[in-house]
């Protein structure tokens, strides 16, 4: 018995509460996305309160709840087999078999990422349930359900409804799309960075040609380098995809852990932060429009 009690207070405390910083992070459209702390559907284990979540805009214009981001990326990879067409299906036993067509890749793309596609299949009324055409999340290999960095693309409920399974398209071409990052653990105090490189992708318009498919996704990527001290820092690089190019130069690092090219390290086109005591990074590029926006995310 006495086992049994302890094993269910552990199971409280993991189920209930997450043990790092408050998460932060950030989008391109907050009238459509905002990142910040878990507090629904509050089911311990599977979808607990406190860790890095989404709220996104429904199609009654309402918010969803704050949904943490380790239940979607849990019931992908419970349901779909990784880097493969198929025609899999997620949801929540007895509440909502039939939530979502989703993907997966485990290849950590550039030895940084996997992702996770997941196309929403049913809209419930219920208050607080999230609604959206598409959600593509990236997560930084070697992160987790407590110190999870997270970052990708949501694009709105397509009109008249999702199409019937199976299909690849994620609504990402409609004008609502809006690329995001969060996570559980930001770095709040930064520590003294000497040319430290990140290996980084980028994630924009999966779903949207051939060669951009949710099992076998087209990303950016590249190596940025990273030096802080005293006070001040910068990053420098770029990723890449093809002829396209998102060039880092001009970004500040502020003491907080955030940076941008704006400036002092503001949000200018570039914005983000580092987490995990900066052994990791995520953020957003967002001057390239709706369609050409990109989120990104790595590790040293």
């Amino acid at each position: 018995m006495k086992t049994q009690l302890i094993a269910a207070a552990v199971l409280a405390v993991i189920g209930t509460s997450a043990a790092w910083a408050a998460p932060a992070g950030g989008s391109s459209n907050t009238a459509n996305v905002l990142a910040g702390t878990s507090d629904f559907p509050s089911i311990p284990i599977i979808a607990p309160d406190g860790y890095a979540a989404l709220s996104m805009k429904r199609n009654d214009g309402n918010f969803s709840g704050f949904i943490p981001l380790r239940a979607p990326v849990t019931l992908t990879t419970t349901a779909a087999t990784a880097n493969t067409n198929g025609t899999y299906i997620a949801g929540i036993p007895l509440l909502m078999p039939n939530i979502a067509q989703v993907w997966r890749t485990d290849t950590s793309y550039n030895a940084t990422a996997e992702t996770f596609s997941l196309r929403q299949l049913s809209y419930p009324t219920a208050a607080n349930w999230p609604h959206f055409g598409g959600l593509v999340i990236g997560r930084v290999a070697g992160t987790g359900n407590t110190d999870g960095v997270y970052f990708g693309e949501w694009s709105p409920a397509r009109t008249g409804g999702a199409l019937p399974a199976p299909s690849t398209d994620l609504n990402m071409g409609s004008s609502g799309r809006t690329v995001w990052y969060v996570g559980d653990n930001p770095t709040t105090s930064m520590p003294t960075l000497t040319s430290v490189t990140y290996n980084v992708v980028g994630i924009r318009g999966v779903g949207t040609s051939a060669g951009n498919q949710p099992y076998a996704p087209d990303l950016y990527t590249g190596a940025l380098v990273a030096n802080y001290s005293g006070g001040s820092g910068s990053i420098t690089g770029s990723i890449v995809r093809g002829s396209d190019s998102v060039s880092f130069a001009g970004t500040s690092i502020k003491s907080t852990g955030e940076f941008g090219n704006g400036p002092g390290g503001n949000p200018g086109t570039i914005q983000g932060r580092f987490y995990n005591n900066a052994n990791a990074l995520a953020g957003i590029y967002t001057g390239g429009g709706a369609s050409g926006n990109v989120a990104f995310g790595g590790k040293r």
